[in-house]
């Protein structure tokens, strides 16, 4: 398929597109940041996220690698390699329905957008609308932003039909990267906060080497359990921890594999630590069906949790 572009005011470009893909597949393909960071940006241009919550008030912050810019028709990304600082603020997160977000550098916001998600037939229609400050401004911005925006949705069309096996979020949080890995890592630091209210976790065992165990029981408000037996794989003291439930403790191998975790954390000031927790799965089913228990929304509010523990 191919862009619909009309100018609906001297200040806003807007673009329509039938995605041939389920709206929820196409939403999260937009939400989620281990699928943007697959399709985001034009041909020839990739992202490394520095931070990434898309929820109201949340933000994405990122480098968007590439070739430089030339404002000609015939070749509108082109030049030496090039590394674009980007903020997007997210205003309004309605799921499977719209996002409202600022978009600019890491110093001024430059533009806003407003992408509406409607599902018609078997596909999805998006109707995104990029308002800019003034009609100057939206003529400079059309000449690379629409050959651009087609670029990047013949990018999501291609991903999408890919089968995508993981989950992933980054994000800032203001405290040291010593008490994030201690809340990670010691059994009566990860307890309180390790899965979202009212669900709690009941028992733990963490026994942090290499084929050791990883173990949690879970329960929700009405009596539910939720109970996950691993392995972890790879301890790097404050700095990275991957498990998996597909082996037990030992590399047993596990009846019932499902997923494995990575969580990675990067001391960006004595005071920060950038998190970035990634979930893999086997196939796009299974990945499906964790999306669906919630994911990321239930670990940024775990997250949550877990800075509210350490501020008390």
């Amino acid at each position: 398929m191919s862009d619909i572009v009309t100018y609906p005011s001297p200040t806003e470009i807007r673009f329509s597109r039938f995605i041939a893909a389920p709206i929820t597949l196409v939403w999260r393909a937009h939400t989620e940041q281990g699928q943007l960071e697959r399709w985001w940006g034009p041909e020839g241009f990739s992202i490394t996220t520095h931070e990434m919550n898309v929820r109201p008030g949340g933000r994405w912050k990122f480098i968007m690698h590439g070739p430089g810019v030339e404002v000609d028709p015939d070749s509108p990304f082109s030049g030496p390699p090039t590394g674009y600082p980007n903020l997007i603020q997210y205003e309004e997160v309605e799921p499977e329905a719209k996002l409202v977000w600022s978009h600019g550098n890491f110093d001024d916001v430059m533009f806003r957008i407003t992408t509406i998600f409607k599902a018609e037939g078997e596909g999805t229609r998006l109707e995104t609308t990029m308002r800019l400050p003034t009609q100057v401004e939206r003529e400079a911005k059309a000449a690379y932003a629409v050959p651009g925006h087609a670029s990047t949705m013949s990018k999501l069309e291609s991903y999408l039909r890919s089968p995508h096996h993981e989950l992933s979020f980054t994000r800032v949080l203001s405290a040291p990267v010593a008490k994030i890995w201690m809340a990670w890592t010691v059994r009566d630091q990860l307890m309180p906060w390790y899965c979202p209210r009212p669900w709690r976790v009941t028992e733990c065992e963490i026994d942090l080497h290499p084929g050791g165990a990883f173990y949690t029981l879970m329960q929700g408000p009405n009596g539910e359990t939720h109970e996950l037996m691993s392995c972890y794989l790879v301890v790097e003291p404050e700095r990275r921890l991957i498990w998996t439930n597909a082996l037990q403790p030992g590399y047993a191998p596990s009846a019932k594999p499902w997923c494995t975790y990575s969580v990675e954390l990067h001391a960006v000031s004595e005071a920060e630590t950038r998190l970035t927790a990634r979930v893999m799965h086997a196939d796009s089913a299974t990945c499906e069906d964790h999306a669906k228990m919630g994911f990321p929304h239930g670990w940024h509010m775990a997250i949550d949790q877990l800075l509210a523990m350490l501020m008390q």
